[in-house]
Parts: structure tokens; C-alpha cells; sequence
């Protein structure tokens, strides 16, 4: 349904005031392009939104519409296949069964922190603008908050600019109090008379301990089980092992220009939620032990910089060993803070690793990110020291037993073709060494981060440029040094040079696995 223009003119102050409100947080249904992999969100944003949500007494639910929830089978949501007219396929609820389940909902929050799905989210916002236009439609995350003016003609109401705990409540106090002026509230960009209003985020907790305990209860975790596909990794399907993610500190020391933390610094609308902020090793044996009370048994670690402090991380450590979890690092091991001082140099940190591997780590993901320690310099802030024994970390994981992949980027705008050709090497040394898997990724300036502002002011991305097609295994800028069919040629050739032919089987015949899923789950429900 289009939704006029006109209309929207003064949208928050028009609509039908709710004093009680109910709310309902989304994740939106998905599409990939026909050779990628689909792996439910799941992230933790929505929980931790649903905790703050339920401590106030707001009714709130969790809804994935990319998995349903009891009332739907998986082969009608996750595992049901719709080509769109762009080529991508979509896959989740269909718009009538995500209509029934909004219908009692007065507030739909939806995250939007992956930009590839950006018109499935945008689908939402039409969608429960269709079903009643009277509810209050709020979104959140990095994508959502860059892309203001795209959701805002969908019809957005309202888009939090930074951590939301806070913010959702206000919002919901507002509605409490019977009106839907949000002009006192910081942290939230919203239409009011016909243009919009900006109030940048005032405060940032830095006590994370006063945070809600996230509410994965709320989550559809026996689906994602079901299903195998974790976004920091997959499993078997036959295994169903019962994973959850976890995080123990928020920000980064590090601003690489490619990464969102970049524009979240003191001064900006999204306030300074880089700095690093942790949680206490208390606060995190708690949540995992509830983890362990809802018979999750791997934890994906999402910290962006897990090992900054590393004497709490080893403390963490030593608890979680007692709870005897697998565990596996999907954002935050930092190859820098693997390393430590002895007799004036940098060595591998061996305690460090032994202490992570008897907390019960299996696989690490390092960021080595280039080849050339010019490319780390300029877009990573210096983050990587190229000249560090990084051969002898890779043989050091590997004999204390961890599974180590190391990621890989190239493209950049004045990535010369030499520079390019030192980071293939290094990756084909880091594989020699004893690498389990290199990721090689085409670098993309996602919206909010520098390299996305760059990448517009350079000419290197169009102001119309599609988001649904920003992947890191295809070419998203044009006019750089090295041509992007060059990119993508090279990007799919040193895929399979570089990683093991189990590798490449195994996710060459994940599309078969997908397949064999789907009919089980079709056969379980005739």
C-alpha cells in the first residue's frame, strides 16, 4: 500500500493517542541473492529492548518474521522461497500472516542494522501502515538511522539514533501520558509538521550493569536450532545444537573507517557509544549462566573488543570454564590483543590463548583485514602491526587445539593492484601456516560509517545506489583504481585457491543441506 505524501504531514501529532500501549519488536522477513547463504538476525538488539520494555510493565512480544513463531511452520516462513522482481530471493512470513500477528499491536519496533535488507524492512513499515495507520511505527539500528529519509517515505514515525533502552521507554511514556510529542526526547529523529526533527542522543549509560538482562526467552531459539544457520558460523542440521549469543562489553577502541563505530563519537547525534564500556565479570556469569538455564550449550561472543581489558577477560574466562560451554568469538578478537610485551618486544600472549581454549573456545576469526600495513594505517586506524610474528599466533591457536579463520578485505578506493596482490599473499601464507579457512570480502562502504561518506563524495557510489545489493562478496563502489569486475573476478578465484576443497565442498552443497532441511520440516508437518 502506498501511503501519500500528504498525509504523512504531521503524522506523530495526527495519529489516535494509546495510554497502554502494546508493543511488538520485528525483525523483518530477509532476501539474499540465489548463491548466498540465508541465516535468521536473531541479534540482540530486541531483547535488550524487551527486557527494558517488561521491567516498565509494557506488554511485549518478540516476533522473527523470517521464522514465524509457533503458529507457522518453518516451510511457510523460513524455508518458503519467493523470487522478487530484483533477481533476490525473499524468504520469511508472508505479508498477510505478519498483518495478523501486528493487528493487536499499538507500537511495531523493527530493527535495521543489516543494509542488505533494507526493502524488507521497508515491507514492514508499509505493511503495518496498511493494517492500521494509527500505529506507531519505530525503527532502530545503524541502517535505519542513516537511511532516515528512505524509511520516512515508507512511514516511519520515529528512528532511534543510538543504544535505545532508554529512548523506546521514553517513547513509551509519552504515549502513557496520551500524546505523541517526542520533541523532549533525546536520542530519536521523527516527523513533526511536515518536516523533521533531530534530538540528539544526550546520555549513554556507561554502567552496563544497569542494563536489563536481554530477554532471549522471547526469542524463537528452538527454531534457530532447528535451522543451524547462526550468523557466526553453521552447524549440521542433524546436530541442532542449542547456541545463543552473548555480549560483555560494548564500543571499541579501534575507529576502522569501514565499520559504524567510526561515526559514533562525542558530538555526533548517535552520542559517544565508541567508547569501550564492559560489563562486570559478575553481571556476565550471570547472563550466562541463564543461557545455560535455557539449555544453550555454544555462546557466540558478539563484543566488538572482546580482549581489550584482558584481565577481566581471562577472570570471565576462568568462570565460564566451570560451566563447561563451547564457545566462539564472532566480532571481537582483536589479532593486537593477542599479542604481549616481553623482554622489549610483542609475542604471542600464550596464557591469553590457554586460558580461552580451557574456558572452552573452539574458534577464533582473526581480522587481519590487508596485506599492506598502508591500507590497515589509513582505513583501521593502525590497528594491526603487519610486522608481528603473526605466523607464529596462527601455529600457536592451532596447537592449543582452536579452529582459526582469518578475514580478509580488498577494494578499497586507492587499493593499488600491488597492494591487492600482498594481501592474496598473506592470506596464502596464513593458510600455509595453518589456517583452517580464509574470508576474502570486497570492502563496502555500508551507510554510517566514513567510508560511506567517502565513497559518496569521491563519486565512488551513487546517491540512488540500491542497498539491497550491498554484499561483501560483490563490488559496491565504481571508479576505484582496481575495476570492480577485476574485484569481483579475483574475489571468487582466491576463494577457492586459498581454502581447503572440505571448505568449499561443504558450502558448495549448503544450498543441498537447505533443501534436505526443508523437506523434513514439510514432511514433520503433513
Amino acid at each position: 500500500m502506498e501511503m501519500p505524501g500528504d498525509e504523512r504531514v504531521g503524522t506523530v501529532s495526527k495519529l489516535n493517542f494509546v495510554r497502554d500501549p502494546k508493543f511488538l519488536l520485528m525483525y523483518s522477513p530477509l532476501q539474499f541473492r540465489p548463491d548466498d547463504s540465508a541465516k535468521p538476525d536473531g541479534s540482540l538488539a530486541l531483547p535488550y529492548l524487551a527486557a527494558a520494555l517488561r521491567q516498565q510493565d509494557y506488554e511485549v512480544a518478540i516476533l522473527d518474521a523470517c521464522v514465524g513463531n509457533e503458529r507457522h511452520s518453518l516451510k511457510d516462513t523460513f524455508y518458503h522461497k519467493v523470487e522478487l522482481p530484483n533477481g533476490l530471493i525473499r524468504i520469511g512470513m508472508s505479508p498477510d500472516d505478519i498483518a495478523k500477528e501486528i493487528a493487536p499491536y499499538d507500537v511495531i519496533g523493527i530493527t535495521s542494522i543489516f543494509t542488505a535488507q533494507t526493502s524488507r524492512v521497508i515491507e514492514v513499515v508499509k505493511l503495518v501502515k496498511q493494517v492500521d495507520p494509527s500505529k506507531l511505527v519505530v525503527l532502530g539500528g545503524v541502517n535505519a538511522r542513516t537511511l532516515t529519509a528512505r524509511f520516512f517515505e515508507a512511514g516511519a514515525d520515529a528512528i532511534c539514533l543510538s543504544e535505545a533502552e532508554t529512548t523506546i521507554l521514553e517513547i513509551g511514556d509519552a504515549l502513557r501520558r496520551g500524546n505523541r510529542d517526542f520533541s523532549k526526547i533525546a536520542g530519536v529523529t521523527f516527523v513533526q509538521g511536515g518536516r523533521v526533527i533531530t534530538n540528539p542522543q544526550a546520555f549513554v549509560e556507561q554502567n552496563l550493569d544497569n542494563l536489563p538482562i536481554p530477554a532471549w526467552e522471547m526469542l524463537p531459539l528452538k527454531r534457530y536450532w532447528e535451522i543451524a544457520r547462526p550468523h557466526g558460523g553453521g552447524f549440521s542440521p542433524e546436530n541442532r545444537i542449542r547456541y545463543g549469543s552473548l555480549m560483555t562489553s560494548r564500543g571499541c577502541p579501534f575507529k576502522c573507517e569501514y565499520c559504524h563505530i567510526s561515526k559514533e563519537v562525542e558530538g555526533s547525534p548517535f552520542g559517544n557509544i565508541r567508547s569501550l564500556r564492559s560489563k562486570s565479570v559478575e553481571r556476565v556469569i550471570r547472563e550466562i549462566d541463564i543461557l545455560k538455564d535455557l539449555s544453550v550449550e555454544y555462546v557466540f561472543v558478539e563484543d566488538d573488543s572482546l580482549l581489550a581489558k584482558k584481565k577481566r577477560a581471562m577472570s570471565i574466562f576462568a568462570e565460564i570454564k566451570k560451566r563447561k560451554l563451547t564457545l566462539s568469538d564472532v566480532n571481537g578478537v582483536n589479532v593486537m590483543h593477542l599479542f604481549t610485551k616481553a623482554d622489549g618486544k610483542r609475542v604471542v600472549d600464550r596464557e591469553l590463548l590457554e586460558s580461552m581454549v580451557e574456558a572452552g573456545f573452539r574458534e577464533l576469526t582473526l581480522p587481519f583485514e590487508s596485506g599492506s600495513q598502508r591500507i590497515i594505517d589509513q582505513y583501521a586506524t593502525g590497528k594491526l602491526d603487519l610486522g608481528l610474528d603473526l605466523i607464529s599466533l596462527i601455529r600457536t591457536a592451532k596447537e592449543l587445539g582452536l579452529i582459526v579463520g582469518g578475514n580478509y578485505t580488498f577494494g578499497y578506493p586507492d587499493e593499488t593492484y600491488d597492494e591487492l596482490t600482498e594481501t592474496i599473499m598473506l592470506a596464502e601464507r596464513h593458510m600455509d601456516a595453518g589456517l583452517d579457512r580464509a574470508n576474502v570480502m570486497i570492502i563496502v562502504p555500508f551507510p554510517g560509517t566514513v567510508l560511506y561518506e567517502q565513497a559518496l563524495a569521491g563519486g565512488y557510489l551513487a546517491p540512488d545506489f540500491d542497498p539491497d545489493f550491498m554484499n561483501w562478496m560483490y563490488p559496491t563502489m565504481k571508479n576505484t583504481i582496481i575495476h570492480p569486475e577485476v574485484l569481483r573476478y579475483v574475489n571468487k578465484i582466491c576463494w577457492r585457491l586459498l581454502n581447503h576443497s572440505w571448505r568449499i565442498e561443504n558450502i558448495s552443497s549448503m544450498a543441498l543441506a537447505e533443501a534436505h532441511a526443508a523437506l523434513k520440516s514439510l514432511e514433520s508437518t503433513a
